[in-house]
């Protein structure tokens, strides 16, 4: 299960920012609009015009110079948490519209009838009522427009209760209001904090999750490779480099069914090190260790074509596989190999066959057919690579099966 992650609180008021400033920038402007013409409209017969247009342009303004400021921002910084003076130029702005809509009130007072004033107050109302929709994600600013507003506006009618008959009761109906929307508004600014944590928590979540993933196919990969790489050193003696035994078996059947679909002639050719053990108890494991290397490099030469491979099959013994090779060819390479390991000249002291390190080489060929095994070749070649030891030593022989296969004679 994926942990919850914490957000830090200043990303959070930064996020919740980034909402009230994107629900602001055309929605407020068109509630303080609606507000424009819903007083301007009513006070239109009783303030002279000029005046009453003057104000409009003066309000409408200043919306439209705070919305231009919010699209700058919102171009500008995404990241509002390190730029506190937005905040309190939002705190500041709403604070302003909110104490000219009370000072309008005021002003107009002594203009209006008291059915007109009354209009204008309820429009000042309806203004704040609606303006929680769009501007309560930072409470701190719409509490400031309310308070400067209802607030300010209570206040006067509170003061002016006998200049108009009902000042009292609209008095206390604006408090009463002010107190609900205070409520409210704590109530709907608690929600879309839980919503704007809960987004940006899913957010961290999704980018985590999908780091986790990206990790996961990172590791998958390395993982593979490493099976890859297990796998081949599974199958490849770690000291010459050559295929060993398990190598060997993982592929042959492949090579035999190709060759035995086709019919063509297949070679094998096994050789051992001559007086191996005496080598290295007179010079060291370490020093027949490089001799087993350097016969390998040799062999390496010889197999290049595709299917072609050469293997240590254990200890001294190795073999080298020739696909679609008739048996005098198969001679031939392992003449090669006889010679370019004499060639090598590795001095062997203790050998009684030369004075340098020698091997005994068997050859077999056939054409193998479906009931013919692997092992039956290596065991036909194994005995012709004896016959080579009995026969005095670094030499080749040619064997021959002795059932299961068409033996290839042909030179």
């Amino acid at each position: 299960m994926l942990y919850q992650r914490r957000i830090p609180d200043n990303q959070i008021v930064s996020a919740k920012l980034e909402l009230q400033l994107r629900g602001g920038r055309y929605a407020g402007v068109g509630t303080q609009l609606l507000g424009i013409v819903g007083l301007g409209g009513a006070a239109l017969y009783s303030v002279e015009t000029v005046y009453l247009v003057g104000w409009a342009i003066s309000l409408l303004v200043l919306n439209l110079w705070w919305s231009r400021r919010i699209n700058q921002t919102l171009l500008a910084n995404r990241h509002f948490s390190q730029r506190p003076t937005v905040l309190n130029e939002l705190v500041a702005y709403s604070l302003v519209t909110g104490a000219i809509w009370a000072a309008t009130l005021i002003a107009l007072d002594s203009y209006l009838s008291d059915l007109i004033f009354y209009i204008c107050v309820m429009c000042v109302a309806i203004i704040s009522v609606v303006n929680i929709a769009v501007s309560v994600v930072i409470r701190s600013a719409y509490l400031a427009q309310l308070v400067f507003s209802l607030g300010a506006t209570a206040m006067w009618l509170a003061w002016q209760v006998d200049e108009r008959p009902f000042n009292a009761g609209f008095s206390v109906l604006l408090v009463a209001l002010m107190a609900f929307l205070i409520v409210t508004s704590e109530w709907m600014s608690k929600s879309f904090s839980e919503m704007v944590e809960t987004s940006l928590e899913r957010a961290a979540m999704s980018k985590d999750l999908a780091s986790l993933t990206d990790s996961l196919k990172t590791r998958n990969l390395q993982l593979q490779d490493a099976r890859k790489q297990l796998a081949q050193q599974a199958t490849i003696d770690e000291m010459t480099g050559l295929r060993n035994r398990r190598g060997v078996n993982i592929i042959i059947n492949d090579e035999l069914g190709r060759v035995k679909r086709a019919q063509l002639p297949v070679s094998l050719i096994v050789l051992d090190v001559d007086h191996f053990k005496a080598y290295n108890d007179n010079y060291g494991h370490p020093a027949g260790d490089q001799v087993l290397q350097r016969i390998a490099t040799v062999m390496l030469e010889m197999t290049n074509r595709s299917g072609e491979f050469a293997a240590r099959m254990g200890g001294e013994e190795f073999a080298m596989f020739f696909p679609t090779m008739r048996l005098a060819a198969a001679l031939e390479i392992a003449e090669k190999v006889r010679a370019g390991v004499s060639n090598l000249g590795i001095s062997h002291e203790k050998s009684p066959t030369a004075e340098y390190v020698t091997v005994s080489i068997g050859v077999v060929s056939c054409v193998p057919d479906w009931d013919l095994e692997f092992d039956q070749i290596l065991q036909a070649a194994d005995d012709a690579m004896y016959e080579s030891k009995v026969s005095g030593r670094n030499r080749v022989t040619a064997g021959e099966l002795a059932s299961n296969g068409s033996s290839d004679k042909t030179a």
